[in-house]
């Protein structure tokens, strides 16, 4: 009776106990010994010195620089991180804990949201993908306000399908709160109020959207705040350098070669995530290329929607960077990573419907192989660098009564100041 009672619950729960086990796969290979593997650079330095202010009663209303132009975002990250700091005594392993929160919540968000939309098997393939890629188990290891972009990215879309195909408007709520949230996170916040707009033109009714949307103005406007009274304290100091950021690096008038240069940019996610290799940029459009030709030639609605709405989020991108003379990183499209998923099971969804019974097996064959080349070097982890490392060289300057100097970016200064300074 007992085996049978399991049995049951195990074919009941299938889907949760199957994602379960993919998250456990997932977060092993990204956390199993990460302070042995990981170590801190210049933003996790930067990250502990605000942090540190906070916990001695500093009130910070900034949050992290970008890369290009030293424009700020909000400073959510910074507050999330005070209570791990807390509870670490001011050590910044505390950040390594809150990153494990946020995999956590970038897990689950991705397949309730894929579940809702494709269904419980389309989840655990996307969640499998999403645990063994190592370009995502390696951006994921970082300790940064970056790490929450696939989960919170994947809401959003999910608002602008609850609202676009299930007439759902009260989800403009959370896409305004989101979208707000999102400009704590990273600077390509500035592409999603284009993509908002032109999704939304497809919802049935177009005055309750706009109704809805002045309601919920409040819910986004409330997340910069914090920078808007940042701007006021230090003389609109952030204005300026928002005003230097276009003066020095945004184009004026569009340029079709430019933009022909900066559509990488809006793909490069594609790239990474399926490890094309660099030397042959144009591999990196085959895929989307197909996917535009399947929706062409698409009889489902719900299916000619989903694709107007992915494909909103790459060209979107690609024209607002071809506005853009920076330079720019891979992360800098990571809120496109979930959907670069979904192209590519939409698409073999369309291999599984042709008459060809062996193709559900060279598919199987094709994503075990890939995932072991994807993780073959990730599952043993020996390695005795990272934060531990750097904690033992701050140790032997302390013995050498060897002082670390301030500096925003070191972690080693950090630790040297918290262990000598302040007695932590």
């Amino acid at each position: 009776m007992r085996m049978r009672a399991l049995l049951g619950f195990i074919v009941k729960h299938k889907y949760i106990l199957t994602f379960l086990l993919i998250v456990l796969v997932g977060m092993y290979l990204r956390f199993y010994r990460i302070e042995s593997i990981q170590s801190f650079g210049w933003d996790q330095g930067r990250d502990a010195w605000k942090v540190r202010d906070i916990i001695k009663g500093q009130i910070v209303l900034n949050g992290p620089r970008t890369g290009i132009g030293h424009m700020h975002l909000g400073s959510l990250w910074y507050y999330l991180l005070v209570p791990f700091y807390y509870l670490t005594n001011l050590d910044p392993v505390g950040a390594i804990y809150l990153n494990i929160v946020a995999n956590l919540f970038n897990f689950i968000a991705i397949f309730f949201v894929t579940k809702k939309i494709y269904g419980g098997k389309a989840a655990l393939f996307v969640s499998f993908i999403y645990a063994t890629n190592k370009y995502l188990i390696e951006i994921n290891q970082t300790a940064w306000n970056v790490s929450p972009i696939p989960g919170v990215a994947a809401i959003i879309f999910y608002s602008i399908y609850k609202i676009v195909y299930e007439n759902n408007y009260k989800w403009i709520f959370i896409l305004s709160f989101l979208t707000g949230l999102f400009f704590h996170l990273h600077f390509s916040v500035v592409f999603l109020p284009l993509i908002i707009v032109l999704s939304l033109i497809l919802a049935n009714d177009k005055k309750k959207v706009f109704a809805y949307g002045l309601a919920s103005l409040p819910l986004l406007i409330i997340w910069l705040i914090p920078s808007v009274f940042y701007d006021l304290q230090s003389k609109n100091t952030n204005i300026n350098l928002f005003n230097n950021f276009l003066k020095d690096y945004f184009i004026k008038g569009f340029h079709l070669r430019f933009f022909l240069y900066r559509i990488n940019d809006a793909f490069i996610q594609f790239q990474t995530i399926l490890s094309l290799p660099k030397t042959y940029n144009y591999l990196k459009f085959i895929i989307p290329g197909i996917f535009l030709v399947a929706l062409f030639f698409e009889k489902v609605k719900k299916q000619k929607i989903l694709g107007f709405l992915i494909f909103l989020w790459f060209i979107v991108p690609a024209f607002g960077y071809s506005f853009y003379g920076g330079t720019t990183s891979e992360y800098y499209m990571l809120m496109n990573s979930l959907l670069v998923i979904y192209i590519v099971y939409y698409l073999q969804s369309k291999l599984l419907k042709l008459k060809f019974k062996p193709m559900i097996y060279l598919l199987i064959i094709f994503w075990s192989t890939f995932a072991y080349s994807q993780t073959k070097d990730l599952w043993i982890k020996n390695k005795n660098n990272g934060l531990v490392k750097q904690k033992e060289e701050v140790r032997e300057r302390i013995q050498q009564n060897n002082k670390i100097e301030f500096n925003e970016g070191d972690i080693k200064a950090y630790l040297w100041h918290i262990w000598v300074e302040d007695k932590k």
